[in-house]
């Protein structure tokens, strides 16, 4: 597997510069688990889809970071890189829910980059937020946490030119949240960038009634990559306490 998946997968056209490599210091709000974590059993909160303009006031904005901390706009995957996940998700049906995941682009969907500190692979973190009209937030969550926490999905291989190494699926614990979430990592045997051994991708996916972030980060396995607790739960109290608009449709 090689960095070009990466950026084909997170619409990032090139990797972060990786000189004078500090990572920030951080709390994990994810870590790799022994076992299969327990099923999240935080209660569903009710949040009517929100409009484009909510889901952007949603973001957290510099002010609520960390000192010298920015932000990055985030275009999303190419078309095709959409269809290179289509295609997995055809080939690899019990990691479909995973897979739609990975290359997630709702209508309306807002998302930005993180950087705390240099700008490394370790140091930022991409969060999208995105409503999920008809209803079916809880039908897509479900499909996840089986796919994850079942074990339905544990592995699939992209092809080439985008891969051809098998990548490992593994479910990720998380602490208390606002709201249910779904935490999982794909290794990949190669591509590390400043280590020996491969890279890993975190993935947290909160529901927020018809509402979802998505949060994202990679970095070299040997670093241990983990989710900063600060800005997940900073995120997630943003979006838990929207308020919908009077005009914000109902169905």
């Amino acid at each position: 597997m090689t960095l070009a998946l990466l950026a084909l997968m997170v619409g990032c056209s090139t990797a972060p510069a990786e000189s004078g490599r500090t990572p920030a210091a951080h709390t994990p709000a994810a870590h790799a688990p022994s076992a299969v974590p327990p099923v999240a059993t935080t209660a569903w909160r009710s949040l009517l889809p929100l409009s484009g303009r909510q889901l952007t006031g949603v973001l957290l904005p510099v002010a609520e970071l960390p000192a010298g901390s920015t932000t990055e706009a985030d275009s999303g995957l190419s078309g095709r890189g959409v269809k290179a996940m289509a295609d997995l998700a055809q080939r690899y049906p019990a990691c479909a829910p995973v897979l739609t995941v990975m290359s997630d682009q709702m209508v309306g969907s807002t998302r930005l980059w993180y950087v705390t500190g240099s700008n490394t692979f370790a140091n930022r973190t991409l969060v999208d937020v995105g409503g999920i009209p008809g209803g079916r937030s809880h039908e897509r969550f479900d499909k996840l946490k089986d796919a994850v926490y079942g074990g339905g999905c544990t592995g699939f291989r992209p092809d080439k030119p985008y891969g051809g190494d098998q990548l490992q699926v593994e479910p990720v614990s998380s602490d208390a949240l606002e709201a249910p979430a779904v935490g999982f990592r794909i290794l990949l045997p190669t591509g590390a960038m400043t280590s020996q051994g491969g890279l890993t991708w975190v993935f947290l996916y909160v529901a927020v009634g018809e509402n979802r972030v998505l949060f994202f980060m990679a970095d070299d396995t040997a670093h241990a990559p983990a989710l900063r607790t600060d800005l997940v739960t900073a995120q997630i109290h943003r979006l838990v306490t929207a308020v919908p608009s009077p005009d914000t449709p109902t169905t």
